[in-house]
This record gives structure tokens, C-alpha cells and sequence, in this order.
């Protein structure tokens, strides 16, 4: 979570018309998509980041997320000239925060690119006094594009993270052109040791054990399998759109599975063995909209976990 002092300038400015400074030409184009294919590891990507593509969309840290993140269960990578600025350097609790709020920008935008400005980014709490992690707080805008992946059912967001105040709308263009390139050479990239590289498996529908989940999970679980988006079932059980996300985190790791499709087919196969749908936790004669009225003192938090970034002046590509 980001310090709620945090301020994020919304002043004019913030957002500028600098297109003959960075618009991409032809030739650039063709040597940026060139030059993408040699990328195969950490420092060849390090090196294209660094050359003509750096003069189109400008950064000094790159991040890559992927994972369903609208859950917020995620891997990260991140690429910088900065000595201190290293995947292994940070946690998904420095990290989290910060990705799950633009992503869900990016998301209510219509999945275009947008860009952020702010004074003084943050990680989580946590971070704040780790020397390995003061170049963050230089950062003040951030360019992010992601890729919502259909067919494998995992989301990809790429984010650029710039010390200049100011972005361009150019670069946002830049980047939506660039995308693909930024996407498959980034696939390219191995997993680190310390990266989760398991597959997740769906359990054999015989044989399985009863799930253990709570009557919280299984409520979660009931409106993800009827299609409700981690806001409508926020709204409906009267609690935050972070606090679903924890959840749905929880319920991944029990099933062993990486994305709610997998998830919802696990539920419904016990559900189905058992010839019953999965009870919520309240008296027998409560039925599942009585019981998702209750509201949960311990749960009770913001709205929205964008609330927890106080400030935040976004800024979007016009349609």
C-alpha cells in the first residue's frame, strides 16, 4: 500500500503536446523492430530499451507484470541501467500496490495507453527505507500499455517509469505501436531462479478432497462463477475491491490454479460430486442474498484500492 500523503501533480503541464520531440519516424521504426529480435535475455533487453527505442519511449525503469491480475496474483520483471533497480530487489508487497492501480486504470480506459504523473512515487511501506529502492522516488511519471490475453487467460502489463514530469502524447502513441515488439521480446526473457516457474494443475476430478475454503471464499467463489467482476463482488458483499482480490489470491493458492476459470471449474466440479452448490457460512434457513448483506467489520476498508492512491493524474491516448 502507497502512503497516503502521497501527492501526484494534476497541474497544467503534466500532460504535454511534444510530438515533434518524440514522434517515430519510418526509419526509427524499422530499426527498433529490427534490432527487438536480438533481445533474448535480461541485458540484451537492456541494451534495446536503451537504444532508438529510448528516444521514442522514454524510462529509466522498466516493468514487466503478468499473471491475472485483476486478481492481483502476479510475476514481475524489471529492467533498468540503474545499478540498485533489480527484480531480485524487490517483493510482490513493494511492487503490488502500485501495478494493481495502473492496471485497473488501464483497464477502465479501455485498455489504451495512459500515463501517469505524480511527486515522488512510493512503493509499499515496507520499501520506503531500503537504499536499494531510493531511485523509485525519483521517478515521476510512468507510460503503460498491457496486452489482455484471451486465449491463455493470463494479462500482461508493461509500464515505463520516467523521472520527467511530463508526458507526451506522442509517447503514448509510440507505444501502442511498439507494443507487440515490448511484448514479444519480453516473452523471450527466461524466468530468474527466484521467479515461480510451476505450472498450476486442476486437480483430477476423482478422487479429489473436499476444498477448504471458507464461507468468505466460497461467497467470492459463488459470484465469480456467475460471472461478477472483483467490483460488482465487492459492491454486493460490501467490501473492498482489495480485499476480494486477497481473497481470490487465497483461493488460487488452495486449488493450485492460476486463474479463475480454473478456479470456478474446480468449485463446480465439488459442487456437482456433491449434488449440492457450495454453502455460505451463516444459519441453514439464510439464503446466499441474505447472507452476503452481513457486512464484515474486519473487512471494511476503501471502496476501491485506487483510493489508496491518493492523487494520481492519469492521463489517456484520445480514442
Amino acid at each position: 500500500m502507497l502512503k497516503r500523503n502521497q501527492t501526484i501533480s494534476n497541474q497544467a503541464g503534466a500532460f504535454s503536446e511534444l510530438s515533434e520531440q518524440f514522434a517515430i519516424g519510418s526509419q526509427s521504426f524499422e530499426r527498433i523492430a529490427r534490432e527487438s529480435v536480438r533481445a533474448a535475455g535480461h541485458l540484451q533487453l537492456l541494451f534495446w530499451l536503451q537504444g532508438e527505442f529510448q528516444r521514442s519511449v522514454p524510462h529509466q525503469i522498466f516493468i514487466a507484470a503478468w499473471g491475472d491480475l485483476s486478481s492481483g496474483l502476479m510475476q514481475y520483471d524489471l529492467v533498468s541501467a540503474i545499478p540498485s533497480v533489480r527484480t531480485d530487489n524487490l517483493t510482490l508487497q513493494d511492487l503490488g500496490p502500485l501495478i494493481d492501480g495502473l492496471f485497473s486504470k488501464w483497464v477502465e480506459n479501455g485498455a489504451t495507453p495512459i500515463g501517469a504523473c505524480w511527486n515522488g512515487l512510493r512503493l509499499g511501506f515496507e520499501a520506503e527505507e531500503r537504499e536499494e529502492l531510493k531511485a523509485f522516488q525519483t521517478m515521476q511519471s510512468a507510460l503503460v500499455h498491457g496486452i489482455r490475453d484471451a486465449r491463455g487467460e493470463e494479462d500482461c502489463l508493461y509500464v515505463f517509469l520516467g523521472a520527467d514530469p511530463v508526458v507526451a502524447r506522442s509517447c503514448l502513441e509510440n507505444l501502442r505501436v511498439l507494443l507487440p515488439f515490448v511484448d514479444a521480446a519480453s516473452r523471450r526473457v527466461a524466468n530468474l531462479p527466484g521467479q515461480i516457474q510451476e505450472v498450476p494443475q486442476l486437480a483430477a476430478s476423482e478422487g479429489q478432497t473436499a476444498i477448504a475454503l471458507s464461507g468468505r471464499e466460497l461467497e467470492i467463489m459463488h459470484w465469480v462463477t456467475l460471472g461478477k467482476t472483483n467490483v460488482e463482488i465487492g459492491m454486493i458483499l460490501n467490501i473492498s475491491v482489495f480485499t476480494v482480490k486477497n481473497h481470490l489470491q487465497r483461493i488460487f493458492r488452495r486449488l493450485n490454479v492460476s486463474n479463475r476459470a480454473q478456479a470456478t471449474s474446480i468449485v463446480q466440479q465439488q459442487a456437482e460430486s456433491r449434488e449440492q452448490p457450495p454453502v455460505v457460512d451463516g444459519p441453514r434457513n439464510e439464503s446466499p442474498a441474505t447472507a452476503i448483506s452481513r457486512p464484515s467489520s474486519e473487512e471494511r476498508q476503501p471502496a476501491c484500492l485506487l483510493q489508496r492512491l491518493p492523487g494520481f493524474a492519469f492521463v489517456v491516448q484520445p480514442q
